[in-house]
């Protein structure tokens, strides 16, 4: 089975994820966005319950 390269996003992609999540689209078509899977977008928003955090730099990668 072949993996994915791990990828590390910028806090401008970042910033765009959450703007998308709060506007109410799916991780689906976030996921879609990026080129990545649903599961690899969830747990970036999952980590503050969904919440957007007040300053992206205290996101951890």
């Amino acid at each position: 089975m072949k993996y994915r390269q791990r990828t590390f996003y910028t806090n401008e992609q970042k910033s765009q994820m959450w703007d998308r999540w709060q506007r109410g689209e799916s991780l689906s078509s976030i996921g879609r966005r990026f080129n990545r899977a649903s599961s690899s977008i969830y747990p970036l928003l999952a980590r503050t319950g969904g919440i957007r955090p007040p300053d992206l730099t205290t996101i951890a990668r």
